[in-house]
């Protein structure tokens, strides 16, 4: 058996080892289409950044015809597997947003600002998957649930709902973001949670007890939702030794010891060639 008929079936397993058993290994495909749609969110991003800072300076001119482009875009993109078809219905809502709010700038600009700030931080979401900008909103939400807590150990109910209404102001401004990335059912909890602390912010029938609970919920359904843990340390420990890593030691001494078995089959395979050569002619 040659050293050659031996090496295919151990560099396939090779292979095959390194997806299954590594998780932190992905397979690039030399595929364009694979490629298409997360350009198409690159480019959809970078011109609805261009279009923010032009509804910052007031340039109504040159956002009318930024929000055409950033339709097209939009219409001629597919961003398949980036995100579900909430996450797609989301970013166009964003996109009418911003079309509507744009007709009314001169006499509503808080509002035109806020849906275009809504639809950079959806834009975000599609190309930013690792460190998105909404991401950033998790200390201003933490910050209104601290005041709605203290506004509760004050007993002032309309300081209370002054603190929810901030709250949910803000989580309206990230969601079209947050249905992007997230499955749906986390986002129907978070919509859950939303609706049952308005309505018991509201009620002047409501129990400190149940408000509490209520708070706790929101504390523990944001960290959730941000991927935070509720009572993390500051510091994690050097050294962790967690079952992805052991998978990924495992995998690399694999690798080693494959890769020598390889080497030394092409050895001794180079040396029986060698040693079959004939004498050469003087």
């Amino acid at each position: 058996m040659s050293c050659k008929s031996i090496s295919h079936p151990i560099l396939s397993m090779l292979v095959f080892f390194i997806i299954v058993f590594i998780p932190d290994y992905h397979v690039i495909w030399a595929d364009e289409s694979s490629t298409l749609p997360t350009k198409q969110a690159e480019q959809l991003s970078k011109a609805v950044e261009t279009l923010y800072r032009d509804v910052v300076a007031g340039n109504i001119t040159k956002v009318r015809e930024e929000t055409v482009q950033i339709e097209r875009l939009f219409t001629s993109s597919s961003f398949q597997g980036l995100t579900e078809v909430e996450g797609i219905h989301a970013l166009a809502e964003c996109i009418v947003e911003v079309k509507v709010a744009t007709s009314q700038a001169l006499l509503q600009p808080e509002l035109w600002l806020q849906a275009t700030a809504k639809l950079r931080l959806a834009a975000d979401s599609l190309n930013n998957r690792t460190q998105p900008l909404w991401h950033q909103y998790y200390k201003v939400v933490r910050e209104d649930l601290s005041t709605m807590q203290s506004q509760l150990n004050l007993n002032n109910k309309e300081g209370l709902k002054q603190a929810y209404d901030s709250l949910q102001t803000h989580y309206e401004l990230i969601r079209p973001a947050i249905v992007i990335q997230k499955k749906p059912f986390e986002v129907n909890m978070m919509d859950s949670w939303i609706s049952y602390a308005g309505g018991i912010t509201t009620s002047t029938s409501s129990k400190s007890d149940a408000i509490q609970s209520m708070i706790s919920q929101g504390e523990e359904q944001f960290n959730t939702l941000f991927g935070k843990k509720k009572d993390e340390p500051a510091f994690a420990p050097q050294i962790q030794f967690n079952t992805s890593q052991k998978g990924i030691w495992i995998g690399a001494l694999f690798i080693v010891t494959i890769l020598s078995y390889v080497g030394f089959r092409k050895y001794r395979g180079e040396e029986r060639s060698m040693k079959t050569l004939p004498p050469p002619k003087l």
